[in-house]
């Protein structure tokens, strides 16, 4: 099956969406009763993210075939950096499941900082192709997709687990990732029917 790049980027876009709502809420759950069901959907939603995000590389691959600017790089390599930042991330909550450390704690962290630099070079090379007033709430939406991801990396750090700061930082930062992941499937899905 032959799909093109526009459609790539359509489909990883409705994963993103569903990913990062899935985060959302088990960001946003507390309770030590129900910790491991909040750690299994951060590592899912992650999981399904990474999909969404291995899908839009090869949508931007696939639409930058037949052109030669070195800009739609930074988006391609956004894109595969955001699906290897949120792999570790989903790693690292599957792991804290059953045997959580500081280390996997940095771990994780680290998952969300590379999430959160795939997404800045994402919404650089979007930047830098020529395009319409879609192009710019694309931007707008990988733009707080970066912003969150570092707001959940600082969360992630936070050792207390119960911490206003913590619980607070993680949930705006998943909030936040939803939002931008919604804005930037609203672009790409309309460009896409136009």
């Amino acid at each position: 099956m032959y799909l093109r790049g526009e459609e790539y980027l359509s489909i990883g876009s409705y994963f993103l969406v569903l990913g990062t709502l899935i985060s959302a809420i088990g960001e946003t759950m507390q309770g030590s009763d129900i910790e491991n069901t909040n750690k299994k959907l951060i590592r899912n939603g992650n999981a399904v993210q990474a999909l969404g995000n291995t899908l839009q590389g090869f949508g931007r691959i696939r639409l930058t075939e037949n052109i030669e600017e070195g800009s739609h790089l930074y988006g391609i390599i956004g894109s595969f950096m955001q699906a290897g930042g949120n792999t570790i991330n989903s790693t690292a909550s599957n792991i804290e499941i059953e045997n959580p450390s500081p280390s996997i704690a940095r771990f994780n962290s680290v998952g969300s900082s590379v999430q959160s630099m795939g997404a800045a070079l994402e919404a650089a090379g979007i930047a830098n192709r020529e395009g319409d007033h879609l192009n710019n709430l694309e931007v707008v939406g990988s733009s707080l997709i970066s912003v969150a991801a570092m707001l959940d990396s600082a969360g992630i750090l936070i050792k207390d687990e119960m911490s206003i700061q913590k619980r607070l930082l993680l949930a705006t930062g998943g909030w936040l990732e939803f939002i931008g992941a919604s804005i930037g499937a609203y672009a790409i899905i309309k460009r896409d029917a136009a």
